[in-house]
């Protein structure tokens, strides 16, 4: 369970991290950096979308980067991955829908391919959000579809893929589908932006 705490105050964040929560995603690459450097002791993933001029955070404080999408900057973010390999999760754009973020399921076997000559960089499963309308089950089953042929054997030495999807509303069917990771955020810290 990744606890989605971007929304959520660093009292609330103390309060799971007292009951045991190690795994949080932040969509700002800032608050990840700050959040890493106060509590080293938890692994900050960043699930949102992100700029080439925010690589640095990533690169040096992500445990997880879930939404690479981009070439450029994964290439970018590699640059500042020193002593360790960041695990990547591709995050996949399940209804192909333009000015969504995500690759194409069409794209994902290249996009990867292009990944694994990136030191630094270990593709290790792929990241979806359902879709705003439609069959979430359905688009949640083709992604579990993508990241088995992906991780066939053929592809890398990870045992199977992590297969990130699945949110607060959606989480139970996500796990239902093969969900090895899903995000909580308003189920954990309640609706309301408090930052």
């Amino acid at each position: 369970m990744l606890a989605v705490s971007k929304y959520a105050p660093d009292a609330a964040v103390q309060i799971l991290i007292d009951a045991g929560q190690r795994q949080f995603g932040e969509s700002r690459p800032q608050n990840l950096r700050d959040r890493a450097n106060r509590w080293p002791d938890c692994e900050w993933h960043m699930i949102g979308p992100l700029q080439k001029n925010k690589a640095k955070y990533i690169g040096r404080h992500a445990a997880v980067w879930h939404s690479c999408d981009n070439m450029q900057t994964a290439q970018a973010v590699a640059r500042y991955v020193t002593d360790r390999v960041l695990p990547v999760l591709i995050q996949v754009n399940i209804a192909g829908a333009p000015g969504q973020h995500g690759v194409h399921p069409d794209a994902v076997e290249d996009f990867a391919a292009g990944l694994r000559d990136i030191a630094n960089l270990s593709v290790v499963g792929l990241m979806c959000m359902a879709p705003k309308a439609g069959d979430v089950r359905q688009a949640f089953r083709a992604v579990r579809g993508l990241r088995d042929r992906l991780f066939d054997g053929s592809f890398s030495d990870a045992d199977g893929g992590e297969l990130c999807m699945g949110m607060s509303g959606d989480y139970r069917i996500a796990l239902q589908e093969g969900a090895t990771m899903v995000r909580l955020g308003s189920i954990l810290f309640g609706d309301q932006d408090v930052r």
